[in-house]
């Protein structure tokens, strides 16, 4: 499914002040709290309009300030200066001496937003103002402490060296980071980004502690659901760009500065550095100097090899419409950029029977599609089962074949009756009976897009309301003992009992719906991949396997191996074929990011 870009946590700090801020630069003689015996003696500041608090005091030891609306003047260290106007409109500052208050922070974040006051990293400032506590959307949990509708900045010289506190992910609970807000803060431990959907909209990476954050249900070694979303929510971290721009140009944090440029999930950073803050329902790190990444998930220019006489591959290809204006392209050029896309994964699958999902229904766009494929290969290289309208929604599901390696063998059939139909819309699957050229070996593929997790129905009485696996989970479980039912006549009536089902089934690999077909005897071939690559989707941050690839207890034998090609997945969204809104467009003709799953390929051996 074609999802837009989410705007997803930013800080993004842009409210007027309620009054002018006057701005003092000559400190005079009088002096500040002094320093306990074992600090270091610290710059003497004017005295202060308002009430000298410390940091800690106007923090509290709670989410909220009990402060707010007073004003106050509290002294500090600049930590982080991010007042361009592109930015955050403010800076951070920190008190040297340690809190006196038990899990009180002791840092701030100063917004002046009316004009930029001369402060530099390092120097120890007297800030006057109100306390305030900013929400930056109606979502937001919690908020971030604040001086605002700022009176007066007095620079007082070089303050001492703030060292960053050290911190680890998982954290215990949110209150550790509470604890910690507007304070300059490590990270030395690698943290791998788990999502980077909205690396192009506001400049945020996901982080995690150790590896990428999994679905509840597909998990690499966690069985228990809870345990899995309950680890997730304490592991993980925003990694934010400083900035309040939407659509950044430059995007940061890519590899490159031309069109080659990527960050992948599964990438890692070590010894993050920088302003731990809050901002749109979730814990963000400002940073304060260069973030160095590690590739730890490079691309792949072809999949692994499968082996075998047969290669079949699984496509979802992202709503590939020719009409315009419909649930793909907008425009000539932005489908002209998709279909390049696909043509250049398609061509690197080197499949010889390829299942597609989210096709345009009816016949226009799968002939489009297999026009370009001949042209850049040379026809008849490819050709299409004839498939004219399936159903009556606005996409299918589509083969292609390679004539010179397959042929098929009767006409394609469609389940019977409405075992597919959800609130009128039917998407069926679609069955094909191949034989192979050379040894006359045949097999079935059939190719399925199981109803999707979103669009929930309103009554809450509804069996598919979200229960742990998506909303229509129920309807899904129906399709699949439907499935089942369906492919086993199919086998029994060619008396052809080599079966291989490909597809999305937006089900992850515990899910109910694939135990049903297990429980109906098919196996499914991504417990063959290894279990760190058993993923073909990331959605909010978390990895994991809609698109599967089973076969039927007769044709398990003769799979040579199996791989998902990491093209699409791991991938940041700004890379796609679209047009709009990308100021900083590093569209490549490229495989990666043709769509948002990754493809499936099998290898099947038949001569013996």
């Amino acid at each position: 499914m074609r999802l837009p870009f989410l705007p997803r946590p930013f800080l993004f700090l842009t409210l007027l002040c309620a009054s002018c801020v006057g701005f003092a630069q000559t400190p005079t003689a009088p002096a500040a709290p002094t320093a306990s015996p074992a600090q270091p003696a610290l710059p003497t500041c004017p005295s202060a309009p308002n009430t000298l608090r410390s940091i800690a005091s106007v923090q509290g030891s709670g989410p909220l300030s009990a402060r707010v609306g007073q004003a106050v003047s509290v002294l500090g260290v600049v930590t982080g200066d991010f007042q361009d106007r592109a930015r955050l409109h403010g800076f951070f500052m920190q008190q040297p001496a340690a809190a006196r208050h038990a899990g009180s922070s002791e840092g701030i974040f100063v917004y002046v937003p009316l004009r930029a006051h001369r402060v530099a990293v390092g120097q120890y400032v007297q800030v006057s103002g109100a306390i305030e506590e900013y929400r930056s959307s109606s979502a937001d949990t919690q908020r971030l402490t604040r001086i605002g509708n700022v009176t007066q900045i007095v620079s007082c010289g070089v303050g001492p060296a703030i060292a960053p506190t050290e911190m680890t992910l998982p954290v215990r609970d949110s209150r550790a980071l509470e604890a910690h807000e507007g304070m300059l803060v490590r990270f030395a431990q690698p943290l791998v980004v788990s999502d980077n959907h909205s690396l192009g909209y506001n400049g945020t990476l996901l982080l995690a502690a150790d590896e990428r954050l999994w679905q509840p249900h597909n998990h690499p070694t966690l069985t228990d659901p809870a345990a899995v979303s309950a680890y997730n929510a304490r592991a993980a971290i925003l990694l934010d760009d400083g900035a309040n721009a939407v659509r950044p140009n430059p995007i940061p944090y890519l590899s490159a500065a031309d069109a080659g440029g990527t960050r992948r999930v599964g990438d890692s950073v070590t010894g993050l550095t920088g302003i731990l803050s809050w901002a749109h329902d979730g814990w963000r790190v400002q940073p304060t100097g260069p973030v160095q990444f590690a590739a730890r998930n490079p691309r792949s220019d072809k999949p692994a090899t499968v082996g075998g006489d047969v290669r079949v591959a699984s496509m979802n290809v992202l709503n590939f419409f020719k009409t315009l204006k419909s649930r793909g392209a907008d425009t000539s050029q932005e489908r002209d950029r998709q279909r390049d896309k696909l043509v250049s994964a398609i061509v690197a699958l080197d499949a010889d029977a390829l299942g597609l999902m989210e096709i345009e229904n009816g016949a226009a766009a799968l002939e489009h599609l297999v026009s370009a494929l001949n042209t850049r290969v040379g026809a008849p290289t490819w050709a299409a089962i004839p498939s004219e309208v399936q159903g009556n929604d606005a996409i299918k599901v589509a083969i292609l074949y390679k004539p010179a390696r397959l042929h098929p063998v009767g006409i394609a059939s469609l389940p019977p009756g409405s075992s597919f139909e959800v609130d009128g819309k039917a998407r069926p699957s679609l069955a094909q009976r191949f034989a192979t050229n050379d040894s006359q070996r045949s097999f079935w593929l059939v190719v399925n897009h199981l109803k999707s997790k979103s669009s929930c129905p309103t009554s809450s009485r509804s069996a598919d309301r979200d229960r742990g696996q998506g909303c229509w989970n129920a309807t899904r479980v129906r399709q699949a003992k439907a499935l089942a039912k369906w492919v086993t006549r199919l086998t029994t009536q060619s008396e052809d009992t080599n079966l291989l089902m490909v597809g999305d089934f937006n089900s992850y690999l515990a899910e109910d719906p694939l135990q049903a077909l297990a429980a109906a005897g098919f196996d499914n071939l991504l417990q063959r991949v290894p279990a760190s690559e058993r993923y073909t989707y990331v959605f909010d941050g978390l990895s994991g396997a809609l698109d599967h690839a089973l076969v039927s207890q007769a044709l398990a034998p003769r799979v040579s191996g199996v791989t998902i090609w990491h093209i699409n997945a791991d991938e940041p969204a700004i890379l796609d074929y679209n047009t709009e809104n990308k100021p900083d467009d590093r569209y490549a003709p490229t495989p990666f990011r043709a769509s948002d799953h990754d493809p499936v390929l099998v290898g099947l051996r038949f001569t013996d």
